[in-house]
């Protein structure tokens, strides 16, 4: 059954005081990320009889450097009221929470299906996958993911869809933003002073996927250990 999201953070509507104390909140969850990372994944810690343990296990570390990594620098710009490039940032933030979601999605289904070949696949394509026709396998599509998460997390395809407006040069992202029209005087004004974008479209995202990346990451621990075990029973052969 799928939860409601957007109620449980007010995505759309919040003031200056509230976007002062949700920002408060996302740096010390950004602080608790950034202590929890690990650097480095030990494949001699998993069982030797196949490598599927050590690529999913990987695959959840790099994503989860990735998500303090961005989380930080979108921090940091909107703080300096970069908004628009903060809300790019909050774009790559729940990307990389779906794709997290979606590991996990994963990795409970093969610990039910015992499908080697499906899993393998959808681990190289995380971590190798490249539109380069030079690269090894092809990339997951992010929407995917996103509508993975959707399923579980109402509302956050919207939230998604929010912050598309402002990294692609649509409306929000360029007049939206960038300027303002007096139609009385046949004038566009130019300049981010002339809007004010509420920072929340980047610290409501950001907080919303931070809780929910450590929730899929935490049952990974223990969906982990059930595909290790089954590793250390059944040797496989895949690469």
């Amino acid at each position: 059954m799928a939860t409601a999201l957007m109620p449980r953070v007010t995505f759309m509507n919040s003031s200056k005081s509230n976007e002062i104390e949700q920002l408060s909140q996302a740096k010390e969850l950004a602080e608790s990320v950034r202590a929890s990372l690990i650097n480095e994944v030990y494949a001699g810690s998993l069982t030797l009889n196949s490598k599927l343990p050590f690529k999913a296990i990987s695959l959840r570390e790099l994503l989860h450097h990735r998500l303090s990594d961005l989380v930080d620098v979108s921090i940091q710009l909107c703080e300096a009221n970069l908004l628009v490039s903060a809300f790019v940032m909050a774009r790559a933030v729940v990307e990389t929470t779906a794709m997290l979601f979606w590991l996990h999605k994963k990795t409970v289904e093969f610990n039910k299906t015992k499908d080697v070949g499906v899993f393998d696949q959808f681990l190289m394509k995380g971590m190798f996958g490249s539109k380069d026709a030079e690269g090894p396998v092809l990339p997951h599509n992010i929407l995917s993911a996103v509508d993975h998460l959707e399923k579980k997390s109402n509302g956050f395809r919207h939230m998604y869809d929010i912050l598309c407006e402002f990294t692609h040069p649509n409306y929000a992202g360029v007049l939206g933003t960038y300027g303002w029209i007096d139609e009385s005087k046949h004038m566009v004004y130019l300049g981010k002073h002339h809007q004010e974008l509420p920072a929340f479209f980047a610290v409501g995202p950001l907080t919303i996927c931070m809780e929910l990346f450590k929730e899929y990451y935490n049952k990974l621990s223990e969906e982990f250990k059930v595909c290790n075990d089954y590793f250390e029973q059944h040797p496989t052969t895949e690469d």
